[in-house]
């Protein structure tokens, strides 16, 4: 007798991420769940079209508490036919049920441990609790200041770019002679981020960011990361929260900042760049539509 595999490999990898962030926090995981079976559909006024569909189709994973459903993950691989994707968005806007799009780019992409579908996960869960413990309407939510999260051991563990400039803070110190002269005295003492850079710049969900290190002499080692993320079934205000990824790709280009830097400090001066084509990125990120995020140290890209 044939079988055919319930779940494909990128479904399976999807799964496997969600599992673990699950069994950290109390939350349950399904896959393949109709999509009937998950929204009551009977008497909604939906189309015909949309209640034929609900019938058959269903989420390739869905996260629940107590059965009750909190997100859907849908994972658009290679083979995905997207023909019918526009009644599936369209439902989950109608009846308020989140859910990300994800592709092999969010389980490649990766800070540490953390794929981009891990933190999409705690980026729910974490918005969440922020929702029930703070009761100000004035305050920002920005993950990188999560101090403790469940199931993570680090202090600030979303605070990815500082994570990786710690990482090269040694590095600097023991390497001091290729090291500019302006810059020497900062890195004598381990103080990466006083002469660190970097930003995010974002245009209908696809953000670009940039992290750079100054090596002195006007010049920086430089790390650049883009990754879109699409998102349904959200109110506006949870949707802007739920947005606020940039210190993942932030902390993306601080990865390959971190790399650059290593190859640096071993004598390759080619990973080397000077600031004022750094400071050129983001105008032509700007004057290809995007806007500005967040930034420190570095031109917003307007003139």
């Amino acid at each position: 007798m044939a079988f055919k595999k319930i779940l494909n490999t990128g479904e399976r990898a999807i799964y496997e991420i969600t599992k673990e962030v699950a069994e950290k926090n109390e939350i349950e995981v399904f896959v393949k769940m109709r999509i009937a079976d998950v929204i009551e559909i009977d008497r909604s006024g939906i189309c015909n079209e949309e209640y034929s569909y609900a019938l058959k189709a269903h989420f390739d994973v869905l996260v629940a508490r107590a059965s009750v459903p909190l997100m859907a993950i849908e994972f658009d691989g290679g083979g995905h036919d997207p023909k019918f994707d526009h009644l599936k968005n369209a439902l989950c806007e109608r009846f308020g049920l989140p859910m990300v799009r994800v592709t092999l780019e969010h389980v490649n992409s990766r800070n540490f441990k953390d794929t981009a579908v891990h933190f999409l996960l705690y980026q729910l869960l974490c918005l969440e609790a922020f929702n029930e413990q703070v009761n100000d309407p004035y305050e920002v939510y920005d993950p990188m200041f999560m101090l403790t999260v469940a199931g993570k051991h680090a202090s600030f563990p979303f605070a990815y770019a500082n994570r990786w400039r710690n990482r090269l803070a040694k590095r600097f110190k023991e390497n001091l002679d290729r090291i500019g002269e302006d810059a020497k005295i900062a890195y004598e003492y381990g103080n990466l981020g006083f002469r660190a850079r970097e930003g995010a710049w974002v245009k209908d969900g696809r953000f670009k960011a940039l992290c750079a290190q100054d090596v002195g002499d006007g010049r920086a080692v430089l790390g650049a990361a883009e990754l879109g993320f699409v998102v349904f079934g959200m109110d506006e205000k949870w949707r802007h929260d739920f947005m606020a990824l940039q210190t993942f790709v932030i902390g993306l280009a601080a990865a390959e900042m971190y790399e650059n830097g290593v190859k640096f400090l071993a004598g390759d001066d080619g990973k080397a760049m000077a600031l004022s084509e750094i400071e050129a990125l983001p105008a032509r990120w700007v004057k290809e539509g995007y806007m500005l995020k967040v930034a420190a140290n570095i031109s917003s890209g307007h003139e």
